[in-house]
């Protein structure tokens, strides 16, 4: 379960769940516990790409 659980927390953070929504989930889902500070330090290493996909320029082509 660990491998891998970094792509899950940003896919449930891209999908709009909040930090505490993520552990959340973690705990009645999959049985597991990951700390606050686990799941932060994964979500802020994607927020900084998040934030320039919703800058983006404009294209009717994307």
């Amino acid at each position: 379960m660990v491998e891998g659980i970094e792509e899950v927390i940003v896919s449930l953070y891209a999908k709009g769940m909040s930090v505490s929504d993520i552990e959340e989930q973690f705990k009645h889902v999959y049985k597991f516990e990951v700390s606050t500070a686990t799941t932060s330090r994964i979500t802020s290493r994607v927020a900084e790409d998040i934030v320039a996909w919703q800058n983006r320029p404009w294209s009717p082509f994307t």
